[in-house]
């Protein structure tokens, strides 16, 4: 199909979940197929919610309480499901029975039998992809770290550093409506931060074999009041998302904030160490509470040193001399983005799925395969912090995947 075709088929879509997340995608429709996307249904129980969503697209949607049955009485050509995380796997499996391009967030499920049922139907597919939300992978940045890695001029890849700080906003928003309960989450490692394992494998083109991880809750615990930081008592207002514009941050805000300071079963830090099966190893810490909100890595290797700040856009690079002084060579890159939200990543996944959607053939960087193996990582990384012990992986990817297990 040529761009001219993609750009005036109309696109009839579903939308399962009216959330912040969820409205990233519709900012996100490229400037040719503007007017083709067309938000035919959404099914979300909060009936303000869904109202207000419609509201931020000018459309006029049909509105369901049920993701399922929305699926089976409109006849549709795409859906997009960003519910709360325990609930994707019905849906996903219903859009994938239809054959529907599927938008599906991550993480995609959050039990092993949820994965399990998601990776049968979509075995069984007879049309269309799976397209999971590890916008990530689609930031110039990671792109960038992941070209640099491959080009070889970092020789052989020892060890990486790597992680993920939440500022004041950010950090609030794991205490917010759905999230901090971990029966709706999946917890911490699942909902947060199986993006960082999973863009970690993408940059090294590798997958992890081995983890191991210590978690826990010190700041945020039941506390007395005057042992609590102001900033993060129920008073002092909302979190915040890191993405999206403040028209749609003011009318899909979640009214529900719950205190750091309850009782949850979140941590407040974790550090995971992960064994790739390339050899390399790297280290992986994500901690709240912090000043402002970062990612960062430090990626070692045996002819150089990539040392990457996500917020700062920069790169620097070390190389040694290659005769064996001690002098080094020093560069500096600066990374550029576009203007969409995750730094750039939202607009290239958003162009990627629409396009896939309106039938031509894109390639995503991260399917359903590589959605499941971050779940199972995300997953052995917090079992690892609850028992002390190691986790391997190849017998949680041989209970999903069975004989049907992806090469990596």
């Amino acid at each position: 199909m040529n761009t001219a075709q993609i750009a005036t088929k109309q696109l009839r879509v579903g939308l399962i979940g009216s959330g912040q997340r969820a409205a990233s995608y519709f900012r996100n429709v490229p400037t040719d197929m503007a007017g083709s996307v067309d938000l035919a249904a959404i099914s979300d129980p909060d009936h303000e919610r869904r109202g207000a969503f419609a509201g931020l697209f000018d459309a006029q949607p049909d509105f369901h309480d049920d993701g399922v049955e929305m699926l089976r009485d409109r006849h549709l050509d795409a859906v997009v499901v960003a519910s709360p995380n325990d609930q994707h796997v019905a849906y996903a499996v219903e859009a994938m029975r239809q054959g529907l391009p599927l938008m599906l967030e991550k993480p995609v499920a959050t039990t092993v039998e949820g994965l399990s049922a998601l990776w049968s139907a979509e075995q069984a597919r007879t049309a269309s992809r799976t397209v999971v939300g590890f916008v990530l992978r689609y930031t110039p940045f990671y792109e960038r770290v992941r070209e640099i890695v491959r080009s070889g001029r970092l020789g052989e890849i020892l060890s990486v550093q790597a992680d993920e700080n939440l500022g004041t906003g950010l950090t609030l928003m794991q205490y917010q409506g759905w999230r901090q309960d971990v029966g709706h989450s999946g917890g911490w490692m699942l909902e947060k931060c199986c993006h960082d394992v999973d863009v970690l494998g993408y940059v090294l083109g590798s997958r992890p074999v081995r983890v191991h991880s210590m978690a826990s809750a010190l700041a945020f615990r039941p506390r007395a009041e005057s042992e609590q930081l102001p900033r993060f008592r129920p008073a002092a207002g909302p979190g915040e998302l890191d993405f999206g514009d403040e028209a749609t941050k003011n009318a899909l805000r979640s009214s529900t904030q719950h205190s750091p300071y309850g009782p949850s079963g979140l941590p407040d830090r974790q550090v995971a160490t992960l064994e790739f099966d390339n050899g390399t190893l790297a280290t992986f810490t994500s901690v709240m509470a912090q000043p402002r909100s970062t990612r960062r890595l430090r990626i070692f290797g045996t002819e150089g040193l990539l040392e990457g700040d996500l917020s700062a856009r920069t790169l620097d690079l070390s190389f040694p001399d290659p005769a064996g002084g001690a002098g080094t060579t020093q560069e500096h890159e600066s990374v550029q983005i576009g203007a969409s939200g995750h730094h750039g990543g939202d607009e290239i996944l958003g162009e990627l799925f629409w396009r896939l959607a309106a039938g031509e053939d894109q390639i995503p960087r991260a399917g359903l395969a590589e959605g499941i193996d971050a779940v199972l990582c995300a997953m052995a990384l917090q079992d690892s912090a609850r028992t002390g012990m190691p986790v391997e992986l190849a017998d949680l990817r041989r209970t999903v995947f069975g004989a049907s297990e992806p090469v990596a």
